[in-house]
């Protein structure tokens, strides 16, 4: 394990192992979880709501681990409490039965793994002063873990059933929890955040559109992480087939996540976030108009590398410019909550809804227009940026 360098923060081989074991588990749980419902006889209709239950507790538990993140220097005991407690949580989902119990245990396991992000984002930023270079290497290896288990359950779960899924998942958690105990703390961790960093605030008019346009990213891609695997089943296709649908889109976010550094150095942030924002109504249009077309789908997939991975760099990058190191956990949870958790919540119940109402194409013409809604959103946070007061444009 790479120990504390001469500036006293961790080195960045232990925060890789954080990212990869971390999304090992959103890659078993998130696509296929769905379909584990779907299997035990749940409607659409309840499907959508306990989909949205791990979005709406990122309103509440993100702020809860960031607080605790900003005002102590144990920022690896509470990943390590997080990881310990989501594995103990899903053991015990076989046991249950029926919609209500399955959401109280959904609702207690997204708590814990709620801590996982904001802290090893704040490490990761840390570490990197907000290079995005530096951030995109450490970064990608939540993507290889992602592609791994998402590759890897589809063949599973057609060979054993979706009744594994709970037993996968358990496993990823538990290598979560090994890799947490591989973690030390940083030295420099109290010292950093000791000090509160002047100038721009979450209630400067850019900051808040800025904030407006990841709620409207998130609550796009909520028909893409809610209901995509299940559109995809329902059109035929297998489990295996569709963890390679979804391991090609993360692919090609490995490979944006290896080379962007090259993208930062030549455009500006807000280029990039509404280049990303463009290209997400274009995606999720096609997928609408696709009929699920093999042909279509791929090239869609692929686009995954700037809708998700485009535009998380640069909303990173842009936090880390704004906040500095000494409110990361703050601004953080802020980001989670704001979009992941009201924008995920909203757009997954909306999905479902016009799934049910219209047509599983609705959905992904929702998706395309909230897109470009967000688009609007960015270039006014551009503009509102580029009025502020020279000494609020950088916080180092």
């Amino acid at each position: 394990m790479a120990g504390i360098g001469p500036s006293g923060l961790q080195g960045a081989g232990p925060i890789r192992a954080l990212f990869f074991a971390y999304f090992a588990f959103v890659g078993i749980y998130s696509p296929y979880l769905s379909l584990w419902f779907d299997s035990r006889g749940l409607s659409i209709a309840q499907i959508a709501v306990l989909m949205s239950l791990p979005q709406l507790l990122r309103i509440v538990a993100p702020p809860f681990w960031g607080w605790l993140s900003d005002r102590g220097s144990h920022r690896v005991v509470f990943l390590r409490l997080s990881a310990a407690g989501s594995l103990l949580i899903v053991l015990l989902f076989p046991l249950a039965q029926g919609p209500v119990a399955l959401a109280i245990l959904l609702v207690m396991m997204c708590f814990m793994t709620a801590g996982q992000m904001p802290i090893g984002e704040a490490l990761a930023l840390e570490r990197t002063r907000g290079d995005a270079g530096q951030y995109g290497r450490i970064r990608l290896w939540g993507s290889i873990g992602f592609v791994c288990t998402v590759l890897a359950g589809g063949p599973l779960l057609d060979h054993f059933g979706m009744v594994s899924l709970p037993g996968l998942m358990a496993g990823a958690l538990a290598l979560l929890v090994a890799v947490s105990f591989a973690l030390a703390e940083p030295t420099a961790a109290r010292a950093s955040r000791a000090v509160e960093s002047p100038g721009v605030t979450f209630r400067d008019p850019a900051t808040m559109a800025f904030f407006v346009s990841a709620f409207l990213m998130i609550f796009a891609h909520a028909a893409l992480y809610s209901f995509f695997s299940l559109y995809l089943e329902r059109l035929g296709y297998s489990h295996t087939a569709i963890g390679a649908i979804w391991g090609l889109g993360v692919v090609a976010e490995i490979a944006l996540f290896s080379v962007q550094r090259s993208l930062f150095a030549r455009f500006s942030l807000m280029t990039l976030l509404a280049f990303s924002f463009v290209v997400c109504a274009v995606r999720f249009a096609l997928v609408g108009a696709s009929d699920g077309a093999l042909w279509v789908l791929l090239p869609c997939q692929l686009l995954h590398a700037v809708t998700f991975g485009l535009h998380h760099s640069a909303s990173m990058a842009l936090l880390h410019r704004w906040f500095g190191s000494a409110r990361q956990g703050g601004a953080q949870a802020t980001f989670t909550v704001v979009a992941y958790g009201l924008g995920g919540a909203s757009g997954g119940w909306l999905a479902g809804w016009l799934w049910q109402a219209f047509s599983p194409q609705a959905m992904f013409y929702g998706a395309a227009l909230a897109a470009l809604l967000g688009l609007a959103a960015v270039l006014l946070s551009a503009r509102l940026e580029q009025r502020r007061p020279p000494d609020l444009s950088v916080i180092s």
